[in-house]
């Protein structure tokens, strides 16, 4: 029996030894997951952060201040690069601000659902403070690289879009009109850092431009995921105007901008005739390329078509600008 119990006891030792040493081996294989865990969760938070601030926009916004800048000054300059990347934080934390606006409708539309706060990726009081921030960082730099005009224009397109234009667009699907005033604004913030006047030619139509860009723009993503803001409680065209006319009102709008493009070379913002007909070309293929919104129209295809070739006509005409800029400062030539 004596033997039994001993033989009993050096088992039992023997089963807490292999536990020992598969805890051992577990715990130092868990050892290994954490450091993996945390650069996972460092990643999801980068990605968080830059969903928050909206990068893809807020990156073309900080470039429209450096486009504005040196359409001023016609030079390159640290200033210039200052001077923008401060309206580009301004503009982060107002991405930041609209996301915590929004939290619930985005939590409502499939569309938005998976973004940071809806999704609880990141905390409502830590969105708070990271826009806080952006904002302070943001003046701070704008003023001392820039001056105190685009500090204002700067802080003036966070009220307008986030006080203005958010709560507006709960009540109208036309709130697109007054909010994309937003889109001239970091334009001229960059024009005044450089010390440009705000009453100049170049300016306005350039302004009027990027103002007129923003409504077919949205007007079109609105319709693209009409059934997913309706869902969130936001008014669509589709209460106002039958799919053709909506096709044809957004054409009108694309029309109108490529008008408007016609006047860079009359204000000097395009000098020389190969700019200039770099432009007609431009404008007649986004003319003949999205006038398939109104052949088919109600085809969400043809919109989300659209809605990619005049931001990329857009983008074509701004590195166009900024090409003829570069030109002339190199060479006597127009281009």
């Amino acid at each position: 029996m004596e033997n039994n119990k001993v033989n009993d006891n050096r088992m039992t030792g023997i089963r807490h030894d292999l536990s020992s040493a598969r805890v051992g081996r577990e715990g130092s294989a868990a050892l290994s997951f954490p450091a993996t865990g945390r650069l996972d969760h460092v990643r999801e938070i980068t990605n968080a952060v830059a969903e928050l601030v909206k990068i893809k926009i807020t990156f073309f916004v900080g470039m429209s201040a450096l486009f504005g800048f040196v359409l001023a000054s016609g030079a390159i300059s640290f200033k210039m690069v200052a001077s923008s990347f401060g309206i580009f934080l301004v503009a982060s934390g107002s991405a930041v601000l609209n996301h915590y606006q929004e939290r619930e409708s985005d939590a409502l539309m499939h569309r938005t659902q998976r973004r940071p706060l809806p999704s609880g990726t990141i905390a409502p009081g830590s969105a708070l403070f990271l826009l806080i921030g952006l904002v302070v960082l943001g003046s701070v730099v704008t003023f001392v690289w820039g001056n105190l005009e685009a500090l204002v224009l700067s802080l003036l397109a966070m009220v307008w879009y986030n006080a203005i234009y958010t709560p507006l667009k709960k009540k109208t699907a036309y709130a697109v009109i007054p909010g994309s005033f937003v889109g001239s604004l970091p334009v001229m913030a960059g024009w005044a850092a450089a010390g440009g006047s705000l009453a100049d030619p170049k300016l306005l139509v350039v302004s009027m431009y990027f103002f007129v860009w923003q409504i077919p723009h949205f007007w079109l993503l609105m319709d693209i995921y009409s059934s997913d803001y309706e869902r969130a409680g936001f008014p669509t065209m589709r209460r106002h105007l039958s799919e053709k006319k909506f096709a044809v009102g957004t054409y009108v709008w694309m029309l109108a901008l490529v008008a408007i493009s016609l006047f860079f070379p009359v204000t000097g913002v395009v000098e020389g005739m190969v700019g200039g007909a770099l432009l007609i070309g431009l404008g007649a293929w986004l003319s003949i390329a999205t006038w398939s919104i109104v052949k088919h129209y109600g085809d969400k295809r043809a919109y989300k078509s659209a809605f990619m070739k005049i931001n990329i006509y857009v983008l074509a005409v701004t590195v166009l600008v900024l090409v003829d800029i570069l030109f002339k400062m190199i060479s006597p030539w127009r281009l």
